[in-house]
């Protein structure tokens, strides 16, 4: 169980990790004139997009698949660690 909570807590963060770089290549990319355009602003966008096919769309659609995962590993993790504390109590009894 608590090789498990690790890999998942690892999970939480490299997914929390993606979802803000996404958020900044999002907001970056608000108003296109400003940039000349639409850019790259990440570390993980040239990873998840290429050089091509970009848009605010796809930008956006990006951001929000990953936070729906990063809120599920997020809820995962307290579930995890009520059931390691009801454990605990358990055996403490």
């Amino acid at each position: 169980m608590k090789k498990f909570r690790i890999a998942s807590m690892i999970l939480l963060i490299i997914s929390s990790f993606f979802t803000l770089d996404l958020l900044i290549n999002v907001l970056g990319n608000v108003m296109p004139e400003m940039n000349d355009g639409l850019g790259l602003f990440g570390l993980t966008g040239r990873m998840i997009f290429g050089d091509s096919l970009w848009s605010y769309e796809r930008f956006f659609e990006a951001f929000r698949i990953s936070t729906g995962i990063t809120f599920v590993l997020f809820a995962e993790n307290i579930i995890l660690a009520i059931i390691s504390i009801i454990k605990g109590n358990k055996k403490l009894s």
